[in-house]
């Protein structure tokens, strides 16, 4: 239930402060006093969208809040502690709009995305104008119309009924999209197979391409090598007076004298490992001149082979051996993805079959749910017009069936026979304004039965009636108002006498500036603005006032 609302530069309102309770709330004043933007105020509260035309000439932004009392909301409560919010018996719900176009939605201090701020709103509070009137026409709200007067168990099965459907829609896209794939296997596979073979019978090794390289090299340069090679040889181990025999000789000349001093004895040793070492250099040389591949046919395979190497870098963008073998191992295990496509799509089919099945199942329960339910909606709409002033006015629901969706496998249509004799005929063609009125209060009387929002607001949607049907609305507005917090904005002095709680929005002049102000009215302040909306001799307006509000 809404307990105050506060207003800070919406249009002509600058400062705002109004306080509310249970009951009946009607909001009167003369046209352009300020009502309907009262309501735009409301509605931006409530996550409508924020029109920076809201905001007060001259000022940078606009603000509203509200305090609601959540006692009796477990729904509101549960959500709370779901977003780790503050929780109590209050809540404050606040919207800031700016002239630059941004927005701020905050619950109990805390700024949320408006899409989570709007799901506390849903649960709060409901607004009705002239503009629901128009839904009313349009077919494709009716469904809507119909589930919201379904009790807890319909609302639970309308939510699973979505859930199988999101589920049976994505397994049907997963099926899609495995059946492209197959359908564009085959090319694939094929082109696979022929690179995998490629690749598979070259026999790539890492660096292969660096050492046929260096060997191609020794091969262009033998005549070279084998001179240096052999010329090195002679001259350390195979000469005439090879460098490892002098080595030799000179460390013997020493060994004699070695003992007079221990300098003699240290280079002694010197050169007889430095003639070890050019003996091993010596054979060394030996074994590569012997080893020497001069083998013509061998320098061709070299070739052929660094040939087939480049031709394969080249087709696979220039790839070294190291990253064409890892190539070939992505081809494999892509060709080995492609085998299992089969099983794949196998299961993927058989899923998309379960959950069309346990859409099917839980939306034909809703199917029989909304026919038991139109048959009563009929019913309640037909006693609640008969109170409206509309006694043997025949109200039907058709359900045509409709492609399946999240909303199930049917939709909605309201038919209505206004007199007795005639047909049924669809609302948008025969419904006139002030039955459409009576008509969607009919529905939100229904509706009030169910848990629902604690609190809603009429703006003005008695366009249209009079005399008689408009104390009836009235009365039934009262009615409703037993059970949730109403608003109504209204026109029509009947209503206004049933009200609970009375306020006059009026427009005044001061410091130069247009401004709007809601003003509570009891005793004969009430008195005189019902008989304003009477018209008339104004003793005997007060006087039919009087009459009104104490019946």
């Amino acid at each position: 239930m809404l307990l105050s609302l506060s207003i800070r530069n919406i249009a002509l309102m600058d400062r705002m402060q109004v306080e509310f309770s249970s009951g009946l709330h009607v909001l009167t004043g003369e046209t352009g006093a300020g009502k309907s933007i009262l309501v735009d105020a409301v509605a931006l509260l409530l996550g409508g969208r924020a029109q920076k035309e809201l905001i007060r000439t001259g000022e940078e932004k606009a603000r509203v809040e509200g305090v609601f009392d959540v006692t009796d909301c477990p729904a509101v409560q549960a959500l709370l502690k779901e977003q780790e919010l503050d929780e109590g018996t209050e809540l404050i719900l606040s919207r800031e709009i700016t002239v630059s176009g941004r927005s701020a939605c905050r619950v109990n201090g805390a700024l949320l995305p408006l899409s989570q701020y709007q799901q506390f709103t849903a649960l709060l509070m409901d607004i009705h104008g002239q503009h629901t009137h128009q839904a009313l026409m349009d077919e494709k709200h009716h469904l809507a119309y119909l589930d919201a007067s379904g009790d807890e168990g319909h609302r639970a099965l309308l939510a699973r009924v979505r859930q199988d459907f999101e589920a049976w829609h994505e397994a049907r896209r997963a099926l899609e999209a495995l059946q492209k794939q197959s359908e564009q296997a085959g090319e694939r596979m094929e082109l696979l197979r022929i690179r995998q073979k490629e690749l598979k019978n070259a026999r790539l090794t890492a660096g292969e391409e660096e050492e046929l390289q260096r060997e191609r090299d020794r091969f262009r340069h033998a005549e070279k090598i084998e001179s240096g090679l052999r010329e090195a040889y002679g001259a350390v181990y195979d000469g005439a007076s090879p460098a490892a025999d002098a080595l030799r000789t000179a460390a013997s000349a020493l060994k004699p004298i070695e003992g007079l001093d221990d300098r003699y004895a240290a280079l002694r040793k010197r050169l007889e490992a430095l003639y070890y070492e050019a003996e091993d250099a010596g054979l060394t040389l030996r074994d590569l001149l012997s080893s020497l591949d001069t083998d013509p046919d061998r320098m061709e395979a070299v070739e052929a082979r660094l040939d087939l190497i480049r031709r394969l870098s080249r087709k696979y963008g220039g790839a070294s051996t190291g990253e064409m073998i890892e190539k070939l191992r992505a081809i494999e295990e892509e060709l080995a993805g492609f085998e299992s496509l089969d099983a794949d799509l196998d299961d993927a089919a058989k899923k998309e079959q379960r959950l069309s099945r346990q859409y099917q199942q839980s939306a034909g329960q809703l199917t029989q749910a909304r026919e038991a339910l139109a048959r009563k909606f009929e019913k309640d709409m037909e006693t609640q017009l008969s109170d409206l002033n509309m006694a043997g006015t025949r109200f039907r629901v058709f359900l045509p069936a409709c492609p399946p969706g999240p909303l199930g496998s049917e939709t909605a249509a309201f038919q209505i026979a206004p007199n007795r004799g005639e047909d049924m005929q669809p609302l948008s063609k025969i419904a006139s304004g002030g039955e459409l009125s009576r008509l969607m209060l009919a529905i939100k009387t229904v509706a009030a039965r169910r848990d629902g929002v604690p609190s809603m607001i009429f703006d003005e949607i008695d366009t249209g009636i009079s005399g008689r049907a408009a104390q009836v609305v009235g009365e039934k507005m009262a009615a409703i108002a037993k059970e949730r917090q109403v608003l109504c904005v209204t026109h029509l002095q009947q209503i206004a006498a049933l009200a609970d709680h009375h306020y006059l929005v009026e427009k005044y002049f001061e410091d130069g500036r247009t401004h709007t102000r809601l003003t509570p009215l009891a005793g004969e302040a009430r008195v005189s603005e019902i008989a304003r909306m009477l018209g008339g001799d104004e003793d005997s307006a007060k006087k039919h006032a009087r009459e009104m509000i104490r019946k």
